[in-house]
Order: structure tokens, then C-alpha cells, then sequence
């Protein structure tokens, strides 16, 4: 397996990262050139917007610095974290390997970043991020990479067709990319654990549920992460669970009391994201934790309905051994046995009517 041949095409929105690979460096060298420490490539002949010249400029004593290794070679080695029991967390405050990074700390004089420049090495430190190089990451913000920046990331929501695109800060990035290291050196470098969703349209707990990524998530919300936050389009990490994670991310999030009524954009709670898939083990933790089992869309349609619509046939048992009206109408005036019939879902019908019988004989 190749260092980057690994599935991060949703979150990374670049070419296998090559926007910062082909130019990993050269924000140094121009910062550099612009008042950094001599090595003996600047120009020094004076000209306007100058930072510093050569009469006011002593050069340190002629001690030869190893010159950077080609980026290719540097990061030759690279690779993911097979799972998150591999991770390790003795690296995290380690100093940084680039000689780089050190002659970028020390240098005497440095001009203000431009926002181009700070936008740059914000999208080289998201990338950095997702790919896990904690000495990168290290030098990308020596040199002024703003960590709670906001980076492009194509194809982000992929429910929708076609898929949306959003931002993503350097930190949801690492969650979603499993790197448990990155999320403990970004925080402590002051990066926002609850972003606003404009810079994060996606939180970094999204991002780790979504990975399905317990052991990250569960850092996240001892931390103080919001299990009830939503992202750009109203969607809660607790329904980034439901469809998409582990029965004990569930039960993880829902141990935070998180708001079960919460809908999204389109009207949706996370118990419709159960049904949908046809998830009855989730759905059954939902409503065990007091979610609402006749919860209406906008059309009136409760969850019978739409489990009835997709023919989940164990879904719909789940939800009238819970009580769930068979009886209820949606705005189009039809009971969930009567969608039935008109589907041709003869053993749901028969299951229903004998619901509502059980419900009028008591």
C-alpha cells in the first residue's frame, strides 16, 4: 500500500493532496526572503517593500545548515494508522524533525502575512492534518498557518446528488481521518473543539462519528464537545450515528443526553434515519432513550409510514411493539395500513391490523 493510497478523496478536496505537496515549502522560502535567516540564496540588493538589507543585517557565523530533503523523499515513509489501537500518543509534543521549522521559530525579523499566504498554509495544514504529519504540521504553524482556518473540501455531503461541497477546519479534518495525535496537538495549539458552522460546516465530532471512530469521539466529548451541534444543514452528530456508525457510537452519544427531537433541514430526526436503512437495533436504542415514536415529517407521514413505504418489515415491528399509532393519518389522509394495502405489503397489513385490533380491545 502506497504512503497515500487511502480513501480520502471526500475530505481532502485536492488531487491526492498535491496542492501542498508540489509546494510545501516555498511559503518558507518567501518568508525567508522577506527577513528570515541567512543562507546564503537571498538577494540582499536593496529595493522598495524591503523588510531588511544588507546594512542592517548580520548574517550569523558561517554555520552551514542542513539543506531540506526533497519533499518526495521526506515524505517517502508516510503512511495512515492502520486502526486507532496503533495509534500512539508519545509523539504529539515531540519537537519538530525539519531543520525548517527550528530556523523558522528563530528567525529575528518577519513580515505580517498576507491573507493569500495565510490562506495557503491554511489549506497545507489541513492536508497535513488528514495525512497525519505532526512534524508538518509543526512547521506550517511556525510559520503562521492560522489553526482554526477553513479549507474547500469537495464533495462533503455526499447524500445529496450531486454531492455537496463544504468547510472543514484542520481539526475536523484530523477527526475524520481517524489521527487521535493531530486532535490532541491541535487543541493544545488552541484550535476550536465546537467551531461556528462558518468556519466548520461540519464539527470535528461530526467528522469522528462519521468516521466511526469511537475512541476519538468519545476524547472529543470528554472534552466538552456539543453532542447536540449541528452543521451546516441541521444535522446532529447523533444522526451522523444512526446512519452511518457503530450501535456503541449510539450508545456513546446517547449517554450525553443529546437532543432526540432535533430535525434537519428537511424535517428529519435521527429515529427517520434509523427507519430508512432499516436499522431496527438503533431504532430500538432511540426510542428506549425517549425518542418520539411518532415522529411526523413535513407530509404528516409518521415513522410507521415511511417504514412501511420502504417495506421494512422488522422496523415495523419494532416500532408497534413500542406503541406506535397504526391508526395515525398523514395530510394525505391515509393510515399506515392503508399505504400498506396499496403497496401490496401483505404480511406488513396483516401485522398492522392486528395492531389495531390489539389497540381497540384494551
Amino acid at each position: 500500500m502506497s504512503a497515500w493510497n487511502f480513501p480520502i478523496e471526500r475530505k481532502m478536496g485536492y488531487d491526492t493532496m498535491s496542492a501542498w505537496d508540489r509546494t510545501a515549502f516555498e511559503f518558507n522560502d518567501q518568508i525567508q526572503q522577506r527577513g528570515g535567516v541567512w543562507t546564503g540564496r537571498i538577494p540582499w540588493n536593496s529595493a522598495t517593500g524591503r523588510t531588511i538589507s544588507q546594512d542592517d543585517y548580520k548574517p550569523p557565523s558561517p554555520v552551514e545548515l542542513p539543506a531540506a530533503p526533497l519533499f518526495r523523499d521526506a515524505t517517502a515513509s508516510w503512511s495512515p494508522p492502520a486502526s486507532p489501537t496503533t495509534r500512539s500518543r508519545s509523539s504529539t509534543l515531540s519537537p519538530p524533525v525539519s531543520p525548517r521549522a527550528d530556523s523558522a521559530l528563530c528567525s529575528p525579523v518577519m513580515a505580517p502575512l498576507t491573507a493569500k499566504e495565510k490562506r495557503k498554509l491554511g489549506e497545507k495544514l489541513y492536508s497535513a492534518s488528514c495525512a497525519g504529519d505532526l512534524a508538518h504540521i509543526k512547521l506550517l504553524l511556525s510559520l503562521g498557518a492560522p489553526v482554526n482556518s477553513s479549507t474547500l473540501v469537495k464533495d462533503l455531503y455526499e447524500s445529496f446528488k450531486p454531492a455537496k461541497s463544504g468547510m472543514l477546519s484542520p481539526l475536523a479534518g484530523a477527526a475524520g481521518h481517524r489521527q487521535l495525535d493531530v486532535v490532541e496537538l491541535l487543541l493544545a495549539e488552541g484550535a476550536e473543539l465546537n467551531p461556528h458552522v462558518n468556519h466548520s460546516s461540519s464539527s470535528p465530532l461530526h467528522e469522528a462519528v462519521r468516521a466511526d471512530d469511537i475512541e476519538l469521539a468519545r476524547f472529543l466529548l470528554e472534552l466538552g464537545a456539543n453532542a447536540s451541534s449541528l452543521n451546516a444543514y441541521k444535522t446532529t452528530p447523533l444522526m451522523y450515528a444512526v446512519k452511518y456508525s457503530s450501535a456503541d457510537m449510539v450508545r456513546l452519544l446517547l449517554s450525553y443526553k443529546p437532543d432526540l427531537n432535533q430535525v434537519s433541514f428537511i424535517g428529519t430526526a435521527a429515529v427517520h434515519w434509523a427507519v430508512w436503512p432499516n436499522r431496527p437495533e438503533i431504532l430500538e436504542l432511540l426510542l428506549q432513550a425517549g425518542a418520539d415514536k411518532d415522529h411526523q415529517l413535513l407530509d404528516g407521514s409518521t415513522l410507521l409510514h415511511c417504514a412501511v413505504k420502504a417495506e421494512h418489515k422488522e422496523t415495523v415491528e419494532c416500532l408497534l411493539r413500542f406503541g406506535a399509532d397504526p391508526q395515525r393519518r398523514n395530510d394525505a389522509w391515509q393510515t399506515p395500513l392503508q399505504v400498506a394495502e396499496e403497496g401490496g405489503c401483505v404480511k406488513i397489513a396483516r401485522m398492522l391490523r392486528e395492531a389495531t385490533l390489539r389497540r381497540h380491545t384494551k
